[in-house]
């Protein structure tokens, strides 16, 4: 999606202050700190879903199974069903894939250029629209749940979504409690964007715009001339958060306790070969005596969202999924002091207790 993606293994360590919640004015909340996040949910408790249970007996929710934008972090659910593939013997990670056939998921300005670093990650030259200049080069198949995660790219999303199947999918996340995710293509979505011709009238049903989205997707993959022709289109699609919001609102959603589910089964111990993926893009900022932290986030326009847990020597867990609508650039930009916000209600009783208040205190 047309988003900010962040490779998060550079996060900036959080005040060590303790926090809470500050009265709402109507000043916009300076969200660059994790007081200033406080203060955002304080006043805006209405567009916040959290559930958030840190592995001692504390547990805080608010909004948890109303239905929000999801946004990248539905990208828990691929991964999951790539991991227990790769476990059951259908998958080979170190098969030898054409890049030309990952980026065929890839409509040139989906994603904030994260297709396009992920391809410099693996030093493949690519053009300035990620494209890979040489599309029968070979990358080994395990880079591309990699490259989903660490750069949120949709192509390598899309690319495992054809690989393994609806199904497949389904039945992962199932085994960790989140039943039927919509895991419709994030390329077609993005096609339909760019090429509204191909979309259903505003207020379909969901199930039409899944459908016609992936049909848009399948051939864009496999048909040059669509390709060109969505190429074509570019500068005439919509490029402001405002001009695409009437798209992002239609797209896919879930709740907090889904998104939860599925994090808090991973952290115990299900799908552990997903659990290290998680686990690589904060490794070098672990809160002490933690173990490692787990994360996957997304962003949309006007959404921020993010799946995310922390594991101590001796088996003690905790997780918290944050769905946000209502969010501004800027505080897309602002995640990294809401990320330990969390980081720190998971991992203090002080601050646990912060964020609780900030949930649950009426706005004045």
């Amino acid at each position: 999606m047309l988003t900010r993606r962040h490779l998060l293994a550079g996060a900036a360590a959080g005040t060590a202050a303790l926090l809470l919640p500050g009265t709402a004015s109507a000043a916009q909340p300076d969200t660059s700190t994790q007081q200033g996040w406080l203060d955002w949910i304080t006043a805006r408790r209405q567009d916040v879903s959290v559930l958030i249970d840190d592995g001692t007996g504390r547990r805080a929710a608010h909004n948890a199974d109303t239905r929000r934008l999801l946004a990248s972090s539905v990208k828990v659910v691929h991964l999951s069903a790539y991991a227990v593939a790769v476990a059951e013997g259908r998958l080979d990670p170190n098969e030898q894939i054409r890049v030309g056939d990952w980026d065929a998921h890839h409509p040139f300005v989906s994603d904030g250029r994260a297709h396009f670093q992920a391809l410099n990650w693996l030093g493949v030259p690519c053009d300035d629209y990620g494209i890979a200049k040489d599309p029968e080069q070979r990358v080994p198949l395990a880079r591309i749940p990699e490259a989903m995660i660490f750069f949120s790219d949709n192509a390598a999303t899309d690319y495992l979504r054809t690989r393994l199947g609806d199904p497949a999918l389904q039945r992962a996340a199932a085994r960790g409690g989140w039943a039927r995710p919509d895991t419709r293509s994030l390329g077609g979505e993005v096609l339909m964007l760019m090429l509204p011709e191909y979309a259903p009238p505003p207020g379909s049903p969901v199930a039409v715009r899944r459908a016609m989205g992936d049909a848009v997707a399948r051939r864009f993959v496999a048909d040059p001339a669509f390709r060109a022709e969505a190429f074509k289109r570019i500068p005439d699609m919509p490029s402001t958060p405002d001009a695409q919001w009437p798209w992002v609102k239609g797209h896919a959603r879930g709740t907090a306790s889904e998104l939860f589910s599925l994090h808090r089964a991973i952290a115990r111990g299900l799908h552990p070969q997903a659990r290290e993926i998680l686990a690589r893009p904060l490794s070098g900022h672990v809160p002490p005596g933690a173990s490692e932290v787990l994360i996957k986030d997304g962003a949309l326009p006007r959404t921020l969202t993010m799946g995310l847990s922390v594991r101590w020597p001796g088996g003690r867990s905790g997780t918290a999924a944050v769905l946000l609508h209502g969010v501004t650039d800027q505080d897309i930009q602002n995640e990294l002091p809401l990320i330990d916000l969390v980081l720190a209600a998971l991992s203090d009783p002080a601050r646990f207790a912060a964020l609780e208040r900030a949930l649950c205190r009426p706005t004045v």
